[in-house]
């Protein structure tokens, strides 16, 4: 018996629970459905004909006539689709296998009426018509087929992994991965921005580094304010300690540093950090629109920290401040982690004045770097990936003229 490397593409993967119930049952049982033969070559019952052959298992098989390649594939995706407990995704996934026979098809009957028809304006006539008659068999619409392309085109791994497993539904990972096209395209038109700008202003400085490295090259004592959102992941947690030590000594003495950070490490970030700097306060940025789930913890969150550092001696800032920030949203036109303009407002204002030199060592799209602008402060960016100084460059030209 032969197995086509192309027939069995076709057939869904079984979950381990899945595979572990039909090796256990075939043990007992033996196996009770026969193999689907077409000549000698397997066209149904994979996983059966694996187990048995593992565990010499006899098995039966009964043949089935084709017309053809195509016909043998339409069979053995219409017969996995009823009768397999698939989610809507893999059921649209799987459908779309068929999109190349079906469009062959259309063109057969359109060519038979068009006799203008061409391999160009095909796809324009029938796309609508293929489309559907996937969703038909997979049991979604049209636009349900769309999205799913989208998504197995565009989405990141995981995000195609949670609608396969049904951990997520078309619609929420075609809206992620809909923000990732987005966000791909304005970065783009940033960076292409970018090469329009022959100078930055000397209010302006825009390093292509990694500033737990190479904050030296700033001075001591040369920065009044540091403002910034480190990563939040798991591996970036053991960086705060150099984090903390870059910035005291980069800081003027009496200097704030000033940190959105995540909920779940705060305490090993208050422990790395106060080996540098004075612990002085803690802000709640409230967050605008819906609320995150920190599945982790069980938690409905409703807001970020923000930490705040001083480097001795202990003094006041600028001006009384407000710990408790209303958010303007989420701006993610250019970076993943990007932070709304304005809730920085609330921040420049009572801890910096016109002039000062404010950092960011992690500045991503440059969000601060541009309030600093707009707020009439000296602004410094450093970011580890070359392209985000290019974005950073593109997004200044809309304010500096």
């Amino acid at each position: 018996m032969q197995i086509d490397p192309e027939f069995e593409a076709l057939i869904p993967p079984l979950s381990d629970d899945e595979l572990k119930y039909l090796e256990t049952s075939i043990l007992d049982e033996g196996c009770r459905d026969a193999l689907v033969v077409w000549g000698d070559i397997l066209v149904d019952g994979h996983h059966r004909y694996e187990i048995c052959t593992r565990h010499d298992i006899e098995f039966k098989t009964i043949q089935k006539e084709f017309a053809s390649r195509e016909d043998a594939k339409r069979w053995i995706i219409e017969n996995n689709l009823g009768r397999r407990n698939l989610t809507p995704f893999q059921k649209v996934e799987l459908a779309l296998r068929l999109e190349g026979i079906y469009k062959e098809e259309a063109k057969a009957r359109f060519g038979g009426r068009h006799k203008k028809l061409t391999q160009e304006n095909f796809p324009e006539l029938n796309e609508g018509q293929v489309r559907d008659k996937i969703g038909e068999i997979a049991g979604v619409s049209g636009k349900q087929v769309d999205k799913v392309k989208t998504i197995l085109q565009n989405a990141p791994e995981e995000v195609i992994e949670k609608a396969r497993n049904g951990e997520i539904s078309i619609h929420k990972a075609y809206k992620e991965t809909k923000k990732k096209i987005d966000l791909e395209k304005n970065r783009t038109e940033l960076m292409e921005k970018a090469k329009e700008v022959e100078s930055l202003p000397e209010t302006v400085r825009l390093v292509h580094g990694d500033f737990l490295t190479d904050y030296k090259q700033l001075g001591e004592n040369s920065v009044d304010a540091i403002i910034t959102d480190p990563p939040y992941v798991k591996e970036w947690l053991h960086n705060y300690e150099p984090f903390a030590k870059a910035a005291a000594y980069v800081l003027k003495p009496g200097g704030f540093l000033i940190t959105y950070v995540g909920h779940i490490h705060i305490d090993q970030i208050l422990d790395q950090i106060r080996q540098h700097l004075d612990y002085y306060w803690i802000a709640c940025l409230k967050h605008a629109g819906t609320i995150s789930a920190v599945h982790s913890r069980s938690v409905q969150c409703w807001f970020k920290p923000i930490l705040i550092f001083q480097k001795p001696p202990r003094t006041k800032p600028k001006r009384y401040f407000n710990d408790y920030i209303q958010g303007s949203g989420k701006e993610k036109d250019a970076h993943i982690w990007q932070q709304g303009e304005e809730e920085l407002r609330q921040i420049f204002e009572p801890f910096t004045d016109p002039g000062d030199v404010v950092l960011d060592p992690f500045m991503g799209s440059g969000t601060v770097i541009s309030m600093a602008h707009k707020m009439g402060r000296i602004g410094i960016g450093f970011d580890i990936d070359k392209d985000n100084v290019e974005i950073v460059k593109g997004r200044l030209a809309n304010v500096i003229g």
